[in-house]
């Protein structure tokens, strides 16, 4: 990966990090002002935000690869994840055939 790319993928990660806190710190600020509302709502804010931590934890997990020098490098097979599926995606840890394995493997 050129240092380009490695320069454009980790600032898309930041600001995906930072919009993702200001998410989950509206939601929690939210939730302490109104308290209780319908549980339909609940329950559809509590998805989005469950959504918005496991990304989040992707993008941890990203940062940790990069201090590491492990970013870009399939955790399944050690190949180069393609710069086109990082630009995508920038948390990704897998490259498309593995990622295409764990979740057939691995289907909810």
């Amino acid at each position: 990966m050129k240092p380009w790319q490695r320069d454009q993928l980790h600032r898309a990660l930041e600001l995906r990090r930072e919009v993702l806190l200001g998410e989950l710190s509206r939601e929690a600020a939210l939730h302490r002002e109104v308290g209780a509302t319908d549980a339909i709502t609940d329950a559809a804010e509590d998805a989005d935000a469950l959504r918005d931590l496991a990304e989040l934890r992707d993008i941890e997990a990203a940062r940790q690869r990069a201090i590491e020098g492990r970013y870009g490098i399939c955790t399944g097979c050690g190949a180069d994840i393609g710069f086109e599926r990082l630009h995508a995606e920038p948390e990704a840890a897998r490259c498309i055939e593995c990622q295409r394995r764990h979740e057939k493997t691995y289907r909810a």
